[in-house]
């Protein structure tokens, strides 16, 4: 069982990179915060009081290590084991790529390209979309910290290709 609350919640690169996997179910991970960190790719970082939405797939052998590759594991990202819980407050335990140091200390704010990718994962599950850019007003505050040119508000879903 693997909990994906990033770009792996895109059922179209899901299904190319894991054809073999099967959606569970939508999750939330409680004490937990979605972050932007790095080159601005998502990871997971505990926070009391805080709750990361995703979804459980079921996969394979051969689809974990297609993962392995796609989140650059171990060097980029390492795997642990969590708790999760389903709509009805059942628990499942399951794993999640978190980001490694010392990549996980650096906010970075996410390409537009990257943050629609999760942002139609969320949406195509019903996952609360606030909670998506609730994330991304965080790293701008990190990022952008006492500079009085930082963006507003997150990109939007249909301004077209990037240049």
């Amino acid at each position: 069982m693997y909990f994906a609350y990033g770009s792996n919640l895109d059922l179209e690169q899901m299904a190319q990179r894991c054809p073999d996997a099967e959606i569970v179910g939508p999750v939330r991970l409680e004490n937990y915060e979605l972050r932007f960190r790095g080159s601005g790719f998502a990871t997971v970082a505990p926070k009391k009081g805080s709750t990361v939405h995703g979804l459980v797939w079921k996969i394979t052998p051969n689809c974990e290590q297609s993962l392995d590759r796609y989140e650059g594991y171990p060097r980029h990202y390492t795997k642990e084991t969590v708790t999760v819980k389903d709509a009805a407050g059942a628990e499942l335990p399951v794993m999640v790529y978190i980001m490694a140091e010392p990549y996980c200390r650096q906010p970075a704010l996410p390409s537009p390209y990257y943050y629609r990718v999760i942002q139609r994962g969320f949406e195509a599950n019903g996952l609360p979309v606030e909670s998506l850019q609730a994330a991304w007003s965080r790293t701008i505050d990190e990022v952008w910290s006492g500079r009085i040119d930082k963006p507003k508000r997150a990109p939007e879903r249909n301004r077209g290709p990037e240049r």
